[in-house]
């Protein structure tokens, strides 16, 4: 990289997802290794075995589905103890259209197999 301005960066990189370009939905971001969330993940989810691989981590940019998820947690915070909505992190492997119908569409809850792992 060349450095024309001779700027000197101050502390980490601020990550900012971009919103997607009107004509589509969503857009996938990949998170750089180097940043504390990829780290945290890459952590947890190697805690749920052995055999995990992680291939990438990407952040999922989808306003619509950005603005229900809030507007749904929000109602649910209300009807909690101390407006909490027990808000938990989900890792969900897949393959195929899977991941375009996740990152389009969101999580669907009704493809949920116990004996499913990471997409097999």
């Amino acid at each position: 990289m060349i450095n024309i301005r001779h700027w000197t960066q101050l502390g980490e990189p601020f990550l900012v997802v971009p919103n997607p370009n009107p004509k589509y939905s969503a857009v996938l971001v990949p998170l750089p290794l180097s940043t504390q969330l990829y780290q945290d993940l890459e952590t947890q989810m190697k805690n749920i075995g052995n055999s995990v691989k992680i291939v990438s981590i990407e952040q999922v940019k989808n306003p619509l589905l950005e603005d229900a998820y809030e507007s749904m947690k929000k109602l649910i915070g209300k009807q909690c103890k101390g407006f909490n909505p027990n808000e938990r992190p989900l890792f969900h492997g897949t393959k195929g259209p899977g991941i375009d119908g996740i990152r389009d569409d969101g999580y669907d809850d009704r493809y949920f197999n116990v004996n499913g792992n990471w997409g097999e």
